[in-house]
């Protein structure tokens, strides 16, 4: 539950009470090899008769550590809701509260457990984990847990509670009991059970010393063992309970505390015990185990959980191979082992069987070996989690999962299969872009995340242990709050919808409002959240793709929208959350469906819409992002995600207050706004109270302006969003949003957006793009050219070499398609550039000068623009004259223009001694043009050119060969594309 990949060392046993005189007397044994346990006779029977589960409080061991302190010996609370849960952050003074009581006024005792439910009919398990029954009239729920009242060591076993509501719950005592010393093993309850006393009398020492070894839980014994996630089923046909948990402890005194990594089973007549152990395993595993990491053992069984099918058979899921594996395996139909056995231990680890009987443990190929995909599964390979729980809603089974992480929580993610032992993906999209992310890299709102608002990223500061089914599509979460183990670890009991395509969505009530949960919440709160028993999706919506900034769109928007469910379709009513939107960029509607199809009113979907202005684009994506601090995180600011966490400032020394974020283009740009979406990480206003831009200037430098926004810091609020007006800043190759705050906290940015004229696509990025250069470094670091046009401001293409300097490099763009291209913009941070040419190469290869040439560039450091007449390009080249020296760019762009037109030209003869220059113009805009074409020859006119059609214009000459040249095409009114042809010879 807790383990790391090191292990968990126990602590240091300073003020510890000695063992007793029995338990010092008796050998530091290596772990006791695999044995037969004796069976459960009439003895027994007649023997626990009467008995029923003991107290907590006869379990403690004198010598206990004193537990961490609780509420304890108040008044029985009624509860008319479940507790609400907020989460301050882990250092918060109340982070632990409320306290959940017992009818005995005591803080619940029931971490890492279940809740199981059994029909009253036939005492069959639901898919779920209350047990159910029914009492007098009444349906009865049980809730068994670790029982942690001593703290993390000294557990007293497993306790039990029951309840008529899932609200109020009655002490039952500790239904599966460890032991403190082994002498507690010779008692008439011990003996009882595993009969540890001969008929003379005398202990049976073998016995007690196997017995000893899975149950002692005293932190001073040498071999520790250690109960968790108890998980408890009910097996109609034996009319018995099973209780499974994860069996750890030590192997070495001194050693980890998860080294064993095995799973327990015990089994008893009653629901509140006692209850008999009868096995602890390891559990089945591919055979290259070690896959993932090779660390891992044979087997191993850590956090685990079990689930019942509605055909009765049920499953164990546990986290194997250190963590970096979940398996699902079949039980047998005693669900007291998995459905492939053997005789042997096969991994020598010392398991314990009753009945002789160990899981098979390799999917090896032979008869005797399970299968994968008939009697295991995997539902994750090398995902790092633990803490599973499983549950099962309209034909889709879902297993909710943490990141292995210790004692501190994490963002838990899910997945979901349509057969239990068939593939299983995150979430319910398959092969999204988050599938095969680390459970804690998915987004808000990303496919697989479970939690929804949940700021802190901790799933509001629990870790998963069971989802709790109560029927038509209303589940709770159940999940720990740890405190390292401590008694007062704490509970999170929160609900969870299933929307559209079955995705699973778990809110916290308290926080999402207030004002009716604050109190906290009850089953009221799926009124209109728009239950059912199926799975359902929304075929078509209706919603436009793309509007304008302030449209109102809601003409557009249907009214009805069709619905499937089961394979069946028709049209449910529904209500749309916006019909315009102000804001430029990815926007989200989300529609509410109506009653209906066997739901209740309330279900929701959401698309997303693109408000797009004409000539505007978000420039952040295309610059190099850097960053005061914590510069890995730049980048995040600019991945499209407006509601995650992205980038903060703080430092190892402090928060600095003042801190700044740059946006750098290799090409000017006209900037028109730049939106700054702040981040709420926890409890505080962790964003700026001011948020200013500064621009580079021609020179170089950084300089400030009036533009500036001031946020209220008021932790009550959301995450504010500033937008800034940088219209009247001029052409520009950089922006810095400088940030700073009022008060003593970091400072934390979800997304940056900087919008500008979009009439500007930097070649050298494009999609399809290859660039090359004359020569690049090799000498101590490889620096090519692709390094100038990646978009990272850490990495530079060099010309740098240990021997002479070159007097010459060129770099050359080629785009996947010709384009009009107008401007070139570099920045050179080491070694001298006298001046630059700039040059095309028309569609048969011949190169042309442009208009930029014997450019002297701008100082080293500052960014150098050089623009020229707009030329049709199927590639571009630069030559930088180096006299005796080298260069050093680490960013470079090649601007491409709109046009109305594509050229070609080419030069034909027409007899042996007369050519011809022959211009084919393409269409490009949206309405019929005429173009005029300007040749060395003369001027000709191409008239009612439809769009995307062609036309030529055909100039004769009267030369029998031709130099190299350019013609010069453009609509009427517009500005002229040059276009080159090459040399040609008549004859």
């Amino acid at each position: 539950m807790k383990e790391t990949d090191m292990g968990h060392r126990r602590a240091p046993r300073s003020n510890r009470t000695a063992p007793s005189a029995r338990t010092a007397a008796r050998p530091a044994a290596a772990r006791p090899a695999a044995t037969r346990a004796a069976p459960l006779g009439a003895a027994l029977a007649v023997a626990l008769a009467a008995a029923v589960a003991v107290p907590a409080a006869q379990a403690v061991a004198a010598d206990a550590a004193p537990a961490a302190p609780v509420e304890a010996g108040t008044a029985a609370a009624a509860y008319s809701a479940y507790p609400p849960i907020l989460d301050p952050g882990s250092g918060a003074a109340d982070y632990f509260t409320p306290s959940w009581l017992d009818d005995g006024g005591n803080h619940i005792q029931a971490h890492g457990g279940q809740v199981v439910s059994v029909s009253a009919e036939e005492l069959g398990v639901d898919a779920g984990s209350v047990v159910e029954g029914e009492e007098a009239g009444q349906t009865v729920y049980y809730w068994y847990g670790e029982d942690r009242s001593n703290g993390y060591y000294g557990s007293p076993g497993v306790h039990a509670y029951k309840s008529y509501d899932t609200r109020n719950w009655t002490d039952e005592g500790v239904v599966l009991r460890s032991v403190s010393n082994a002498a507690e093993l010779e008692s008439d309850y011990f003996d009882a059970l595993y009969d540890t006393v001969d008929d003379a009398g005398e202990p049976r020492a073998d016995r007690i010393a196997e017995l000893d070894y899975h149950l002692n839980t005293n932190d001073a014994a040498d071999y520790t063992t250690i109960f968790e996630r108890p998980k408890v089923l009910y097996n109609g046909a034996t009319k018995q309970w099973v209780l499974w948990w994860h069996s750890d402890g030590q192997t070495t005194p001194g050693g980890s505390m998860y080294a064993r990594s095995m799973a327990g089973v015990a089994v008893s007549d009653s629901p509140t015990g006692p209850f008999k152990m009868t096995g602890v395993y390891r559990m089945p595993n591919r055979t290259n185990y070690q896959a993932c990491i090779s660390a891992a053992v044979p087997g191993q069984a850590r956090d685990m959980t079990v689930f019942q099918d509605a055909d009765g058979t049920a499953y164990i899921v546990y986290s194997s191979e250190e963590n970096r594996t979940l398996y699902i395996a079949e039980l047998d139909a005693d669900y007291t082992n998995v459905t492939h056995t053997t005789d042997v231990d096969m991994a020598d680890a010392g398991q314990y069987s009753e009945d002789g009987r160990f899981p098979y443990l390799f999917a090896d190929g032979t008869a005797a070996a399970p299968v994968r995909g008939e009697d295991f599964q995997i539902v994750k390979e090398c995902g790092v989690l633990e803490a599973p729980a499983l549950f099962q809603h309209g034909g889709t089974y879902y297993t909710v999962a943490s990141g292995a992480t210790g004692w501190a929580p994490n963002p838990q993610t899910y997945y979901t299969a349509d057969n239990i032992l068939g593939s299983w993906i995150r979430g319910v999209e398959a092969g999204d872009q988050h599938e095969n992310v680390a459970y804690n890299a998915i987004p808000e709102g990303g496919d697989g995340l479970l939690a929804v608002g949940d700021t802190r990223r901790t799933t509001f500061g629990s870790q998963s242990t069971n989802v709790l089914d109560l029927g038509g599509g209303r589940f709770v979460y159940m999940g720990d709050r740890w405190n390292a183990g401590a008694a007062n670890s704490n509970y999170v009991w929160l609900p969870v919808t299933i929307g559209e395509n079955g995705r699973a969505e778990m809110r916290n009530p308290a926080t999402e409002d207030p004002a009716r949960w604050a109190d906290g919440w009850d089953e009221s709160y799926w009124d209109d959240k728009g239950t059912g028993t199926e799975i359902w999706r929304v075929t078509d919506d209706g919603v436009p793709d793309q509007v304008a900034p302030g449209e109102d769109f809601g003409a557009t928007l249907p009214d009805a929208v069709p619905v499937e469910v089961g394979g069946a379709t028709s049209d449910v009513p529904v209500t749309w959350s916006a019909t315009s939107f102000e804001t430029r960029g990815t926007q989200t509607i989300t529609g509410t469906l109506a009653a209906g199809d066997g739901f209740t009113a309330g279900r929701t979907f959401t698309r997303t819409i693109e408000v797009h202005e004409d000539g505007v684009a978000n420039l952040a994506p295309g610059a190099s992002v850097a960053a005061s601090s914590r510069a890995s995180l730049a980048p995040t600011v600019v991945d499209g995600n407006v509601k995650g966490k992205g980038w903060d400032d703080w430092t190892s020394s402090g928060y600095p207050r003042n801190s700044w974020l740059s946006f750098t283009w290799p090409l000017a740009q006209d900037l028109d706004q730049v939106v700054v979406h702040t981040y709420k990480d926890g409890s505080g206003a962790t964003w700026p109270s001011t948020v200013a831009a500064e621009y580079l200037d021609a020179s170089g430098a950084w300089t400030t302006t009036d533009v500036r926004v001031d946020l209220a810091q008021d932790a009550a609020s959301a995450a504010p969003v500033a937008t800034l007006d940088v219209s009247d800043l001029p052409r520009t190759n950089a922006l810095r949003v400088r940030l700073t705050t009022a008060t003593n906290t970091w400072q934390s940015i979800s997304e940056v957006q900087v919008w500008g004229a979009d009439d500007v696509v930097d070649l050298c990025r494009a999609e399809g793009t290859t660039v090359s250069a004359s020569f690049h470094q090799t000498e101590w670091e490889t620096m090519p050219a692709a390094n100038a046009c990646d978009g990272n401001a850490a990495t530079s293409w060099s010309t740098w070499s240990g021997s002479a300097g070159r007097d010459e490099v060129t770099f050359t763009v080629e785009p996947a398609e010709a384009r009009a291209v107008d401007r070139v913009g570099f920045t050179t941070t080491e070694g001298t550039i006298a001046t630059v040419d700039v040059e095309y190469r028309d569609a048969q290869g011949t190169w042309h000068p442009t208009t930029a040439q014997d450019v002297a560039p701008a100082a080293t450091g500052a960014p150098t623009s050089v623009e020229f007449e707009p030329v049709w390009a199927s590639a571009v080249r630069l030559t930088f004259a180096t006299p005796g020296s080298y260069l050093k760019i680490p960013a470079l762009g090649v601007g491409a223009r709109v046009s109305a037109v594509a050229p070609e030209v080419e030069a034909r003869c027409v007899a042996r001694d007369k050519a011809q220059v022959v211009t084919t113009v393409r269409n490009l805009g949206d309405r019929s043009a005429d173009f005029e074409v300007r040749t060395p020859f003369g001027t000709r006119v191409v008239r009612d050119v439809a769009p995307g059609r062609t036309g030529q214009a055909v100039v004769s000459t009267r030369e029998a060969a031709l130099d190299a040249g350019t013609v010069r095409v453009s609509a009427r009114g517009e500005a002229a594309l040059t276009a080159g042809y090459p040399a040609s010879a008549c004859g």
